[in-house]
């Protein structure tokens, strides 16, 4: 197998349908042109209105001191914690790795800026905007959940891809919150993505979750289909399975008691 197809993993491949066809993996990689067609570009998702600009933030995260760097890229990988301070962030510790892919080649896109953030384990984001309902009771067990701040989490992070494409990122699962209580509407667990390869227009996505160990997977699963935003970007059934990533238990000793996932973003050239 070349280098070039090693992206093809079966998740890959069963996003876009492709064991309906009767041919095996071998042959679909096999043929390196012919395979690329069937890459589905990583669906556009809105930006949200908690990505990390400075000023907005509740409380300054700053790995790189130096104020000339956008906030939103003055942190890096591992969101766990924070440099210089003692403690680690609540909540279910995942690693979410892949690749950033061309779509019109399948190859991978070197030297891309990736800037992710999202929720903490309680479900607020650090900014000023997020300044509503600090209490809300869980829609199935009516347990009383307070979003409150992290002082370990670090709430935003980036990272580049290396000469094959890869990227990775250490965080926690973010908590589902309350879009609009009386109608039911909760926004289910996810990771904001903003995606910028050289010389090419940037993507914003945002990733969900599925596994048995992630926190409130089945109410995820539910809150998924009628999801503001899924809605928004009218994605249909095959475009929202192709942003939920499986996460499993760590078998590699790498991250002990923690949750793996893997995914490609596939980009427009």
């Amino acid at each position: 197998m070349s280098n070039d197809s090693e992206h093809w993993s079966r998740r890959t491949l069963l996003k876009q349908g492709i064991g309906l066809c009767g041919f095996t993996i071998g042959g679909l990689i096999a043929s390196h042109s012919w395979a690329a067609k069937f890459i589905q570009i990583t669906p556009r998702q809105a930006l949200g209105p908690f990505f990390p600009d400075d000023g907005d933030e509740v409380e300054t995260i700053r790995e790189t001191p130096d104020t000339r760097i956008p906030i939103a890229q003055a942190n890096d990988q591992d969101l766990t914690f924070i440099n210089g301070r003692q403690g680690t962030a609540k909540g279910k510790i995942i690693r979410l790795r892949g690749r950033v892919l061309d779509a019109k080649t399948s190859n991978p896109v070197p030297d891309t800026l990736i800037i992710m953030w999202s929720a903490n384990a309680s479900g607020r984001y650090n900014h000023k905007g997020d300044d509503g309902m600090d209490t809300f009771p869980h829609p199935i067990t009516g347990e009383i959940i307070h979003r409150a701040h992290d002082e370990h989490f670090q709430y935003w992070g980036k990272a580049i891809t290396n000469q094959q494409g890869h990227y990775w990122f250490t965080t926690i699962v973010p908590g589902f919150y309350p879009i609009d209580q009386k109608a039911g509407l909760y926004r289910p667990s996810h990771l904001h993505f903003k995606i910028m390869p050289p010389n090419t227009p940037q993507l914003v996505t945002q990733l969900y979750f599925r596994g048995k160990q992630i926190p409130n997977n089945d109410l995820n699963q539910e809150l998924l289909p009628k999801d503001v935003v899924v809605r928004d970007a009218q994605l249909t059934q095959e475009e929202l399975e192709s942003v939920i990533v499986d996460y499993v238990p760590d078998t590699t000793g790498e991250l002990p008691n923690g949750l793996i996932g893997h995914y490609d973003f596939i980009v427009p050239r």
